[in-house]
């Protein structure tokens, strides 16, 4: 009798760490230097247990659609001076084919209301790529407007942009994507003091990307082109621990891998299975 409740313990706690990978709301921990304040938050519809972009057993991935994202509280370690470099780096794989008239955000650093200040991805056709856009603080205006990097639905796509503080460099699965200027922006980029990073959709939950996002990392200084290289070879690497530890000593100082943190009812259904289990020894 005692190995069945302890049997039965145990698989429902199983079950609910489970469903904390899946559907229900859960933390996604920052392995990057800014710590706890760098967690993201996830919406109960971001899925977290997708097959990942690295070639080493048990990476996962976030899924998306319909809104749901992945948000960080304003923090002024995202949001450094205009004039002071940052890289920001994800893995994307849309599943979801757009037209370069629509928008999806895979991911967004933005404070929407004019005056608009911060910066913002979208997703637009695979062979127009990404389109990355800085603002500069005059209603709806873009400071930096850039667009390129051809990319393949369905697939893994390593997506890159480092600013050195006068000019942002998008690079797609290792290289310079020759990313050419869109529109007319002008001006000086506005650095944001209020956005909220999100990933998979605006803030507020417009803009919705569908597809998956892995590996999201922030650094407060321009990554070279060796550096995102050797990135992007690391992915293939199936040995654990090999990416993550290149994106950690490059300096990231957000990190997110999708391990999320177990709900709180999983956390307490483990520690009776562990109470059971002492008992019954």
């Amino acid at each position: 009798m005692k190995t069945t409740r302890l049997s039965a313990a145990l698989a429902l706690a199983v079950c609910l760490v489970g469903a904390s990978n899946g559907s229900a709301a859960t933390t996604s921990v920052n392995s990057g230097s800014l710590g706890a304040a760098g967690n993201g938050s996830n919406a109960d519809a971001v899925t977290l247990n997708n097959p990942g972009a690295l070639a080493a057993a048990g990476d996962l991935s976030a899924g998306y659609a319909g809104g749901a994202n992945t948000t960080i509280p304003h923090n002024s370690a995202l949001n450094p001076a205009s004039g002071s470099p940052f890289t920001i780096e994800f893995w994307t794989k849309p599943t979801e084919l757009v037209n370069d008239s629509l928008g999806p955000s895979p991911v967004f650093n933005r404070v929407t209301a004019s005056p608009r200040s911060g910066w913002v991805f979208f997703q637009r056709s695979p062979s127009t790529g990404f389109n990355f856009l800085m603002y500069n603080g005059d209603g709806s205006n873009a400071a930096k407007n850039i667009t390129g990097g051809a990319y393949s639905l369905n697939a893994w796509n390593h997506v890159v942009v480092t600013w050195d503080g006068s000019n942002p460099t998008m690079y797609v699965n290792g290289v310079n994507a020759a990313a050419v200027v869109t529109g007319t922006p002008s001006g000086i980029y506005n650095a944001s003091n209020a956005a909220t990073f999100s990933i998979g959709a605006y803030d507020t939950g417009s803009n919705p990307f569908t597809g998956f996002v892995d590996e999201t990392a922030f650094y407060a200084t321009a990554l070279t082109p060796a550096q995102i290289l050797a990135h992007y070879n690391a992915a293939s690497n199936p040995t654990a621990g090999v990416y993550s530890g290149l994106v950690q000593a490059d300096g990231a100082i957000v990190y997110l891998q999708n391990v999320p943190e177990p709900t709180t009812g999983a956390l307490a259904l483990l520690g009776l299975a562990a109470t059971l289990r002492r008992r019954r020894a």
